[in-house]
């Protein structure tokens, strides 16, 4: 058997292949910064032995918070039930995964090494995108240990839609113009 380390390297280190015109909310603030380009968007950057830790830590809190869920008999969905897609242009699509989804609201979970006041701007435009695709507030849920869990609510801003729009349009036509 591969030692503990490698198990987690491999775990985390399975990348789904782009596609030109699908564009994941978790990547925007990546493409709005510059740090993920066209002309690198189709290399997957391996995550280290911190980054792979730093993942799992926070899947397995969100797992644990789905399991009281489930114990108290609450009502949501999770997972990829709970997928939508946004038609920005007729080649433009903006995928969406919140992570869970409750009557009136939506919840994205996060586990951040550092703990700070209000919402990162890393997590905006992903907050963004699903307040645009379930027309519903979201909250962003901050894990801490033991186990505990804040809830931040996320207030839509136009401004910042517009900006989301217009950056994957024009991302998805310079990556065309490099193929």
């Amino acid at each position: 058997m591969k030692n503990y380390n490698q198990l987690l390297l491999d775990c985390v280190n399975q990348s789904h292949p782009r596609q030109i015109g699908r564009y994941y909310a978790s990547e925007i603030y990546q493409i709005i910064k510059g740090y993920l380009q066209p002309q690198n968007f189709f290399t997957s950057k391996p995550i280290d032995l911190t980054g792979a830790k730093n993942i799992l830590r926070g899947e397995a809190y969100e797992t644990q918070f789905k399991e009281v869920l489930e114990a108290n008999k609450i009502k949501f969905h999770y997972g990829d039930e709970i997928k939508r897609e946004i038609q920005l242009t007729e080649e433009v699509v903006l995928v969406v995964k919140p992570d869970f989804e409750f009557e009136d609201w939506v919840l994205e979970t996060k586990y951040p090494t550092q703990i700070r006041e209000g919402i990162s701007p890393w997590y905006q435009f992903q907050l963004e995108s699903e307040y645009r695709a379930t027309n519903k507030p979201v909250k962003l849920g901050i894990f801490s240990y033991p186990f505990d869990v804040k809830y931040i609510p996320y207030q839509p801003d136009d401004k910042r839609w517009e900006l989301i729009k217009q950056t994957l349009i024009e991302f998805d036509n310079k990556l065309k113009q490099l193929k």
